[in-house]
């Protein structure tokens, strides 16, 4: 059996959520516990490299000497790639793997990501076409949750991604921004997608995460009335949310001043998640406030 064949072998295991590895021969898989040891597939560091460029090409990304780092979507997983080209000593693969069933508010209700109270309270402000911010740190939930919102919603929801790691269905629709060929064109970036969707007529648009410029574009769709809005960030606690947009609000080339104002008057509501242990909870609520100049956010107690 190939190196190829074996890693699917892996990716299909059941309850998986992670797989990474440091060169050929160390992997770690994470199964609901925490990584822990696993045989690797790959019998070198060269077959390894090669494997990574072939997966790549597969899904239509790029992988090379030129550019030895590839963020790319197969086999219902989201690789992230490196080859040992001057930024390592040795190729790496980090692999999130996607449930196959869709994740609903009622799965997270069963695994005690949400309680009954909160799964009423945000299918009131799903409903109602409140735009939501989703925060957290990396592994927090925040996709989880994004998806568990999707799955309750029967509309022209426009889900635009740097990466697929979303499943919807008709008629919702989705587009992933696309890198630049070897000759430097040919991107369309996440800022791209948003003012596209704007003229597709939808229900509501949804962005994987904002990390850049995409950022001043879903403002301005929130405040020129487009409702329902959905994005996630990244973002520690509710508190250093205000640190985090004006960040992205620099990044879009926004002062922060203003990036203040737009956010305090287009967003409806913050969500804030956090990992403790192998467990994810929502850590709570809020809405951002323009106290003074400042922007601050205001918890929500249910």
């Amino acid at each position: 059996m190939d190196e190829i064949a074996q890693l699917r072998q892996l990716l299909e295991l059941p309850g998986l959520s992670d797989l990474v590895f440091i060169g050929f021969d160390f992997a770690q898989a994470d199964f609901g516990s925490g990584l822990e040891q696993i045989d690797s597939p790959f019998s070198s560091n060269q077959s390894m490299s090669a494997v990574l460029i072939s997966l790549a090409l597969e899904a239509g990304s790029r992988l090379d000497i030129a550019k030895p780092i590839a963020d790319f979507a197969l086999f219902g997983a989201r690789f992230n790639a490196v080859l040992a080209q001057g930024v390592s000593d040795k190729p790496l693969l980090s692999i999130r793997v996607h449930p196959n069933a869709q994740v609903t508010l009622d799965h997270l209700l069963e695994a005690n990501m949400i309680s009954r109270e909160e799964r009423v309270f945000l299918l009131s402000q799903l409903h109602n076409k409140k735009n939501i911010l989703i925060s957290g740190a990396t592994s927090s939930g925040k996709t989880t949750l994004l998806q568990a919102l999707l799955t309750e919603l029967n509309e022209r929801v426009l889900v635009l991604e740097q990466t697929p790691e979303l499943r919807v269905l008709p008629p919702a629709l989705a587009m992933t921004e696309r890198i630049s060929n070897q000759e430097g064109l040919g991107a369309i970036s996440l800022a791209e997608l948003v003012v596209g969707a704007l003229r597709m007529r939808p229900d509501r648009i949804v962005v994987g995460e904002v990390r850049s410029k995409e950022f001043k574009v879903l403002l301005q769709a929130m405040n020129n009335g487009h409702t329902g809005t959905i994005a996630t960030l990244h973002a520690s606690s509710l508190q250093e949310i205000p640190q985090r947009v004006a960040m992205l609000g620099i990044l879009s080339g926004l002062e922060v001043q203003l990036t203040n104002r737009m956010v305090a008057t287009s967003v409806d509501l913050l969500i804030q998640l956090e990992r403790i242990g192998n467990s994810r909870k929502i850590a709570g609520f809020g809405t951002p406030v323009l106290l003074e100049g400042e922007l601050r956010v205001r918890e929500v107690l249910l």
